[in-house]
């Protein structure tokens, strides 16, 4: 899923700039939104159904979120992603 390419440009972005590093919940914000984005473009709008898709898909890409968390990232991109309408948005959060 998309998820999956937004996780690894903020892969891309650990050698960029400053902030913090990223925590496993940070890892998964990324994901998790993606996931909620996707599911409702497509007319998904059950609360149940995009939590156990959302489940389902961080548990497809555990390793790779394990190697997201430590990677730095701001709380500025996080709240970013965290209120992003859209995927085009979510990618703008990551730049």
């Amino acid at each position: 899923m998309r998820g999956c390419l937004v996780l690894l440009s903020l892969f891309s972005l650990a050698a960029v700039g400053c902030g913090r590093k990223a925590t496993r919940e940070d890892c998964e914000v990324v994901v998790d939104r993606n996931v909620e984005i996707q599911l409702k473009a497509q007319g998904v709008i059950d609360p149940a159904v995009i939590d156990k898709e959302k489940q389902k898909i961080l548990s497809s890409m555990s390793a790779d979120i394990d190697k997201c968390v430590g990677m730095h990232v701001t709380d500025s991109m996080i709240s970013c992603m965290k209120n992003a309408p859209t995927a085009e948005q979510v990618d703008k959060c990551l730049r």
